[in-house]
């Protein structure tokens, strides 16, 4: 079903269009134990069983920069949990976009049992503008602008949209990413805080980090004293007392079924662990843990050289040659060792560095 009162949607081959029609902002209505209401968000109403597309309006503050947020809402006939996906925090990472504009296709509201939240791109400005990393208007990177600012910058009101109107009604959040346009990533896995949140969350987070099926999962080390300090997606919603997970599923800017399909199975596969659709999951049978990461940080800016004998997905020793950075006219400044052993999970793909980037994540194997 389509609001057209509220919004007319128009479909394109890689986005979707969608043209604003109010600016009131309503936070969602979560469905009641044994009747389910409409569900409210924003200025979408979907009633039981339906599916309403739309977006989520980011006003300007101050002559600002103003922005939207494309969401699909798929609401259930029956009652059940509410589930938030969100793509394209960072814009140019594109399988988990591309996944979510396959999803809807997939799922009947009417045999579903709960919510689903689908955001679609959560940061337009960094997908339009191509950008890694950051947003092309503020130079902030939204996976660290969590809770958000109402008043703030437009990656800041991004932020605070999502956390009020995607990840506070939420029951479990799924936050999607791929390896941005200058990283090689592999393998694809997924993720979840192991110390953030109560007994209880942190159960709830490892059962949808395991359903979700690859044969990767990290375990996120660290808790937070208050969402402010919760500045990651998923950081803030485990903090917030929702269950949570990441995912990491392709590369470079690269588009591709293998890279996409891990991710739409592995959602379906949560909404069948949590009886939301029905079926079996496909699940592996031992997935290889990583306990712990270390990250190296490039000390130079310049150019890098990621080390042809090695790849993202092999176990490397610590001090395995990984590359050099060279200034720009070619002069050695830095060789690039692994500090410690692990599965060589992130390695830069591409020519630019600058001081500080994080140039190489290692993973550490832990107990099954």
């Amino acid at each position: 079903m389509r609001n057209v009162s509220a919004v007319r949607y128009c479909s394109l081959s890689f986005a979707l269009c969608l043209i604003m029609w109010t600016n009131t902002a309503v936070i969602a209505q979560v469905s009641t134990e044994n009747d389910p209401n409409p569900f409210v968000l924003a200025q979408l109403v979907v009633e039981p069983g339906k599916m309403v597309q739309g977006e989520i309006i980011v006003n300007s503050v101050n002559g600002d920069t103003s922005t939207f947020i494309p969401v699909t809402v798929l609401h259930g006939s029956q009652e059940g949990p509410v589930l938030s996906l969100i793509a394209g925090v960072h814009g140019s990472e594109y399988s988990p976009i591309l996944s979510m504009q396959k999803l809807p296709l997939l799922v009947d509201p009417s045999n579903l049992s709960g919510t689903v939240i689908i955001v679609h791109i959560a940061n337009m400005p960094a997908f339009t503008g191509r950008t890694i990393y950051f947003g092309p208007n503020d130079l902030k990177n939204l996976n660290r602008s969590f809770p958000g600012n109402p008043s703030g910058t437009v990656t800041e009101r991004i932020a605070f949209e999502l956390t009020t109107h995607v990840i506070k009604p939420a029951n479990y959040v799924i936050d999607i990413h791929s390896g941005d346009a200058n990283e090689s990533l592999r393998p694809s896995y997924s993720a979840y805080y192991a110390e953030a949140g109560s007994e209880e969350v942190v159960r709830e987070s490892e059962r949808i980090a395991m359903a979700f099926g690859l044969s990767t999962v990290v375990q996120f080390a660290g808790s937070y004293d208050s969402v402010n300090d919760a500045i990651y997606t998923s950081a803030q919603a485990v903090t917030l007392g929702i269950p949570a997970m990441d995912v990491e599923s392709g590369e470079l800017g690269v588009i591709g079924d293998r890279y996409v399909s891990p991710i739409t199975k592995g959602v379906l596969n949560v909404m069948r662990e949590l009886d939301m659709i029905e079926g079996k999951l496909e699940l592996p049978e031992s997935p290889l843990i990583i306990a712990d990461r270390t990250r190296v940080y490039s000390e130079h800016s310049g150019i890098w050289y990621a080390d042809p004998l090695v790849r993202t997905g092999d176990y490397v020793t610590q001090g395995t040659r990984l590359g050099v950075i060279t200034d720009y006219f070619g002069n050695e400044l830095e060789t690039v060792t692994a500090p410690a052993s692990g599965v060589l999970l992130i390695l830069f793909g591409t020519p630019p560095v600058n001081t500080g980037d994080p140039i190489v994540v290692i993973g550490k194997v832990g107990e099954p």
